[in-house]
């Protein structure tokens, strides 16, 4: 390229450096608002590439061009999002600059903004950029950053941390707080005294609980490898707090806790009877999660590092927001996307239950269990309680973009397990176990989904994944709560 002439280079240097007046100056003096400097940048690429809002859009107005490149391939877009600056590319977007312009390096704006995690930018250009061909080109990418950060997590979780505390009761005292076996409920007020008279039991016992974080702590321990697991989640500044994650830590997984120093660590009630649990949940700091932890740039990465993020269908009552952005940020980078019924009140309410449909277009694997599958079928008015029937249903919901057909998984305890994809239905057996080998049922669907997760992580086939999770979950019930020996005997 020729030397551009003086007044060129010196009307680019005033975008650059913000010089609104020098601007002005030159296009009334008839300056070539369209020009190029070296390197091939232009008075709006400049602007852009620094932030300079009002220079942008007065170059705008004097019809400067969204969609010039430098030599390098890159237009004012490329710029505003590699450096983070949202109004620029919001005024940008708003002139029509195109925002699926490859640079010679292969990017787009929005991957430019991904890849320094600057997620509200990502947001904004989410509805404009075209994602659908690129979903080998997004796993490569993610193959690529997981390579240069080799202690990335492969399966991370997003959920509620609670402590368990642990008791064998009599079905007196569950139905003295209104309590049904093989169920799961909110603590309310009239829940409150159950806690406490747990706690007076000689035979109580504490252990690291909520759904999504004793699936993460199976697939870590299924796995044996150090760190190929992360979760988050909140919890408070207090003793039950430093034991999760000291139990975390001791198991392997990376934690990312948000820490509440108002709010208590939350606490599950398990009440077992005939070795069948009930819980009751007091949320405590666990209802404190928010979307803005997630966004903050290291836990961004984790998130967008991941192969498979997994989220219990309890973290819905907390941090729908944080659903949303997980769900979509795995749809670009072509990872999977887990969601769990776990319950039936998750189902039935229907504010819960529409974020749940509000993310299923882009999740992969749906997990629940028989009791769970027939709620949301009387709750949608389908009037049927068959579970393959209910499973085939589900898994035709229609999926977002090019996403691969949803996989339902629903558990029927020691009856098989049914698998419905695109509307065919596999069933997996349970291998059977002896009724005086069970210790309890707490974290029997949770140990599922671990084993599953951590089978996935490892690419095996739907029946070797269903049967690691059927393995997983027959260990856990033979152990006192969400607990297992200190290495699995399945070989993953």
């Amino acid at each position: 390229m020729a030397e551009p002439p003086e007044e060129v280079s010196e009307f680019v240097l005033d975008a650059r450096y913000g010089d609104a007046e020098a601007v002005e100056a030159a296009l009334a003096a008839g300056v070539e608002v369209n020009a190029k400097s070296h390197g091939g940048s232009t008075a709006l690429l400049m602007a852009s590439a620094n932030g300079h809002l009002e220079i942008v859009r007065r170059l705008l107005d004097a019809r400067a061009s969204p969609d010039l490149v430098n030599d390098a391939g890159n237009c004012p877009l490329h710029w505003a999002c590699l450096n983070g600056h949202l109004e620029v590319v919001k005024a940008l977007v708003a002139t029509r600059a195109n925002p699926n312009v490859y640079n010679d390096f292969k990017k787009r704006p929005f991957d430019e903004a991904f890849s320094k995690s600057h997620t509200e930018i990502c947001e904004a250009l989410a509805a404009v950029t075209r994602f659908e061909d690129d979903a080998a080109a997004a796993e490569e990418e993610t193959d690529r950053i997981q390579q240069e950060r080799s202690d990335s997590a492969v399966i991370l979780g997003i959920g509620n941390p609670l402590l368990d505390i642990s008791a064998e009761v009599s079905q007196e005292t569950l139905d003295r707080y209104g309590l049904v076996r093989g169920n799961a409920v909110l603590a309310e007020a009239k829940h409150e005294a159950l806690y406490e008279d747990l706690a007076r039991l000689e035979h109580v016992k504490y252990v690291a609980g909520g759904a999504t974080q004793n699936s993460i702590r199976v697939a870590q321990w299924m796995l044996q490898e150090p760190k190929m697991t992360a979760y988050m989640g909140c919890i408070g500044d207090d003793a039950f707090g430093r034991r999760l994650q000291q139990a975390c830590e001791e198991d392997g997984v990376t934690t990312r806790y948000l820490i509440d120093k108002e709010t208590p660590t939350g606490t599950c009630a398990v009440t077992i009877v005939d070795k069948e649990r009930s819980l009751t949940t007091r949320l405590g700091a666990a209802n404190k999660y928010t979307v803005s932890h997630l966004k903050e740039p290291e836990n961004f990465n984790i998130l967008k590092s991941a192969k498979i993020v997994y989220s219990a269908g309890f973290f819905i009552t907390v941090s729908p927001e944080s659903i949303e952005l997980a769900s979509k940020v795995t749809e670009m980078s072509g990872s999977i996307y887990c969601l769990n019924l776990s319950a039936a009140f998750i189902v039935q309410v229907p504010s819960f239950r529409a974020v749940l449909e509000k993310a299923l277009p882009q999740c992969d694997i749906l997990f629940g269990n028989e009791t769970e599958a027939r709620a949301y079928a009387e709750a949608v008015g389908w009037e049927t309680s068959d579970v393959e029937f209910i499973a085939t249903r589900l898994s035709l919901v229609p999926m977002a973009g090019k996403k691969d057909p949803r996989k339902v998984v629903i558990t029927q305890g020691a009856e098989p397990t049914v698998v419905a994809i695109r509307g065919v239905v596999s069933r997996y057996p349970v291998a059977p176990l002896a009724l005086e080998q069970i210790v309890d049922t707490n974290g029997a669907g949770d140990a599922f989904v671990g084993g599953f997760l951590a089978a996935l992580a490892k690419k095996h086939s739907l029946q070797g994944c269903c049967q690691a999770g059927s393995y997983a979950a027959a260990t856990v019930i033979q152990q006192s709560g969400c607990t297992f020996p200190a290495k699995p005997e399945y070989c993953l």
